[in-house]
């Protein structure tokens, strides 16, 4: 398995370290659940180094991801970061990914860790004529997340007071801890967060290191793909492998505004077109569970009529709710508010209720 540049950090404050899209991560240091109020209440730092980056560059950049994105980079200046996905012609998913636009002729994708290859070789298969230049940097690269209400105040003591203006989906280049590094207001939580990457020269690990340390010591705590996945389920924010796949389309999945049907043609695009005038058979519904009893990907609910509706991709137990919530595919006609739907668990069925998503509310724009 791969394994980020900080791995032996992880190691030496006892980590419990799992297998996550190919990779050796942390899933937790101390308690998952006070991983989670950190970043609800303060700030918590992730280590997402397993997340890959692809560049393109070219004169034709712009119309290169045009053609292969859903979502409209023309409107993009940069500095900018964009919310995307690619998709097969059938329409299904590839990927969901952002974009940051460092010139006209330069991005920089950050795709799914597990994606990453598949992404780089599906790029490079659309390339075609385009005059364009991809190169997967994902080994070269750092890549941390810092999440929480207080992570302003902390990036600002860190990289300096123009941090404070930086506005959310978008980056800037700085440093910390001396190294140079790009800080984008993105992230996977709901909360005031920033993403940031460092390049890997020179002297990688050190230097991943020496940045994360700094971070730390400003009394951040670590944080694992545990409370990560609580904290992303809570906003919606789907998975890819549980949310979406290549079997499922951005307008099912409640994506259908990252999906720019009245630009020029895209890949996919005469199949969502098509999805959109059949409309929706299916549709992603968020889910409260009124037991303590918690809903697992694959897991079947049923109408209160008996019969078989949809499946679970995702659950957790909220912590701010204080109760089981759920994502899962229910017919249309089921994903309504206020219905009240079962989910078998161990063979026995419990009721949940379909609610508006977010299942919290989201702080990213404080």
């Amino acid at each position: 398995m791969k394994q980020t540049k900080l791995y032996k950090w992880h190691q030496q404050h006892q980590a419990r370290l799992i297998e996550f899209g190919g990779w050796l991560m942390p899933v937790q240091y101390s308690s998952i659940i006070d991983e989670y109020w950190a970043v609800r209440k303060k700030a918590g730092l992730f280590d997402i180094g397993h997340m890959g980056e692809i560049t393109v560059i070219g004169d034709e950049a712009e119309n290169f991801l045009q053609h292969t994105m859903t979502n409209d980079v023309s409107v993009m200046a940069p500095g900018e970061c964009l919310y995307s996905l690619m998709c097969y012609d059938h329409g299904g998913i590839v990927d969901d990914l952002f974009i940051n636009k460092i010139s006209q002729h330069n991005y920089l994708l950050v795709v799914n860790a597990a994606n990453t290859e598949k992404d780089y070789q599906y790029l490079i298969e659309q390339k075609g004529d385009y005059d364009v230049m991809l190169n997967d940097i994902s080994e070269s690269t750092s890549l941390f997340s810092l999440q929480g209400p207080d992570a302003r105040n902390i990036m600002v003591k860190l990289a300096g007071p123009e941090i404070a203006s930086l506005n959310y989906l978008h980056f800037a280049k700085g440093q910390i801890a001396g190294s140079p590094v790009t800080i984008s207001r993105t992230g996977y939580t709901g909360e005031l967060g920033y993403e940031i990457v460092y390049f890997g020269q020179p002297e990688p690990e050190q230097e991943t290191e020496k940045i994360w340390q700094s971070i730390i010591d400003q009394g951040v705590i670590p944080c694992g793909l545990g409370a990560r996945d609580i904290l992303r389920l809570e906003m919606k924010y789907s998975l890819y492998g549980n949310d979406v796949d290549q079997d499922t389309n951005p307008l099912k999945a409640g994506l259908g505004w990252a999906v720019k049907m009245e630009k020029d043609d895209f890949i996919g695009k005469a199949s969502l077109e098509q999805v959109k005038k059949d409309g929706l058979s299916r549709k992603l519904a968020g889910l409260v569970m009124q037991s303590r009893q918690i809903a697992r990907h694959g897991f079947a609910i049923f109408s209160q009529d008996g019969k078989a509706v949809g499946k679970v991709t995702s659950g957790t137990f909220s912590p701010t709710l204080a109760k089981s919530i759920a994502l899962g595919y229910v017919r249309s006609a089921e994903a309504v508010p206020g219905n009240i739907l079962d989910i078998e668990i161990r063979g026995k069925k419990y009721p949940a209720t379909v609610v508006k998503t977010p299942f919290i509310p989201s702080h990213v724009r404080d």
